[in-house]
């Protein structure tokens, strides 16, 4: 994010920190992880620390000698107060509120105004892009068309991408056509053509733990530690029919909404299930093409899903594709690539699932998927998967699903664990090999009650 757009939209904390003396920034800087802040200039200091504490940038936790940087200096008050900051600040930001939150506002420049068709709106929005075969149109948070469209000609002069977060005014044109005749913003920030393409960032690992702990299935809190899921992992979950594969996925995406994360579910399962999804995280985005809907309908859905994820990630935030199950998507693809005249449908769902991962400089996108337990296509994606879970028949009482702790791993866990988890975890992992299935549920029991 350039200094401008970073500027505009944490200028209360900014205005927070420059009104502190330069040893309260510096205090506050090394409570955030922030590298030598006694160079520099205050200005320089402050931009530092919002970018680390609002998560724009990696955290640093050495100085260039080797030695932890101090972080008792900062009271507990004043942490505190630029947490509630960066979290008020990112409240204002479309692609991080979702594109339910904006008011609809109607405005004429006066009261006998009649030139909507000229360039003056009367209609506020805030939308995802579909791009069509000319021109757009915008759909509503659970990728739902909306009856405003979007001219070839403004797609082009924004340097507009499907999946685009915009918002703006639209108008009536001829024959009660509702079309956009003004964008304001862009993924929360202004327009602008140069704006990078999430394919442009370099791609690394996954370095911070998406929060578990508060699921008050035992078997999710169990795997915080034992096979813990970061901010751009690729998540397979692996199940037999019956095994929880949608109860896992409803749980991860209470989880990711609770944890304040951008959370997208793509449901192809049975109508009711869909609706599930959006009762246990309503912030969510459901994108449902249940039971019954066209092979065509279901590609749509997740070719918006995904274009609007990776706006979502290239812009800073941090959002969470769930897919259940993947082997309604991988038919419907091979399904619309068979008709003529259609590219680019087979790998799509291969596409989706190697999306995932933390970029250099921006946001993240994690993407879990439902799998079966077997099957040749699906072990390509356990082969591409940096987090393999599969179902297991130890569950605690009144858990829907369990996992196989014994089977289960998460690549390069290191990066997401301290050294004394890595031996707790293992210590613990080992218990779970040497019983049988009665002896895990009855630990993951303990888990549960013990609230660990």
């Amino acid at each position: 994010m350039r200094e401008s757009e970073l500027l505009r939209v944490y200028r209360p904390l900014y205005d927070y920190l420059d009104g502190l003396n330069i040893h309260g920034v510096r205090d506050l800087a090394r409570a955030f992880g922030v590298n030598a802040p006694t160079l520099g200039k205050k200005h320089d200091l402050i931009l530092r620390i919002i970018a680390v504490a609002s998560g724009l940038s990696d955290p640093e936790p050495r100085s260039n000698k080797g030695a932890r940087v101090k972080s008792d200096g900062a009271s507990p008050e004043s942490i505190e107060q630029v947490r509630r900051l960066i979290a008020a600040c990112k409240e204002t930001m479309p692609f991080l509120a979702g594109p339910d939150s904006a008011e609809q506002t109607e405005f004429r420049d006066s009261a006998s105004d009649t030139r909507a068709s000229a360039g003056y709106a009367d209609r506020r929005f805030v939308g995802i892009l579909e791009c069509l075969s000319a021109g757009g149109r915008l759909c509503d948070k659970n990728g739902v068309r909306t009856d405003v469209f979007v001219a070839q000609s403004c797609i082009d002069d924004y340097g507009l991408r499907e999946g685009d977060l915009i918002s703006g005014y639209a108008g009536e044109r001829s024959e009660g056509r509702v079309e956009v005749v003004q964008i304001i913003g862009v993924e929360g920030i202004a327009p602008s053509r140069s704006r990078p393409a999430f394919e442009d960032f370099v791609p690394l690992l996954p370095a911070e733990r998406i929060p578990l702990s508060a699921s008050p299935v035992a078997a999710i809190r169990a795997l915080e530690m034992l096979s813990p899921i970061g901010k751009g992992q690729r998540v397979l979950f692996r199940a037999p029919a019956g095994g929880g594969k949608t109860a896992f996925i409803r749980e991860a995406a209470r989880c990711a909404a609770q944890a304040d994360l951008r959370t997208v579910v793509l449901a192809f399962g049975r109508p009711e299930e869909c609706g599930e999804f959006a009762a246990a995280a309503p912030s969510a985005s459901v994108f449902a093409a249940p039971f019954g809907s066209q092979p065509a309908e279901r590609v749509r859905m997740a070719r918006l899903a995904l274009a609007y994820c990776k706006g979502i990630a290239a812009s800073g935030g941090d959002v969470v594709l769930l897919v259940d199950p993947l082997a309604e998507l991988l038919r419907a693809c091979a399904e619309v690539s068979s008709l003529p005249g259609v590219e680019g449908c087979a790998s799509l769902a291969e596409q989706l699932f190697a999306s995932a991962r933390r970029l250099q400089r921006a946001g993240t996108l994690t993407v879990i998927a439902a799998a079966p337990a077997a099957g040749e296509a699906f072990d390509r994606f356990a082969d591409a998967a940096n987090c393999l879970l599969y179902g297991g028949a130890a569950r605690a009482e009144g858990d829907p699903f369990g996992i196989d702790f014994a089977r289960s791993f998460t690549r390069r866990a290191d990066l997401l664990l301290t050294k004394e988890e890595c031996d707790a975890a293992d210590a613990l992992r080992a218990r779970l090999a040497a019983t049988d299935a009665e002896g895990g549920a009855a630990l993951l029991q303990q888990i549960q009650k013990e609230n660990l």
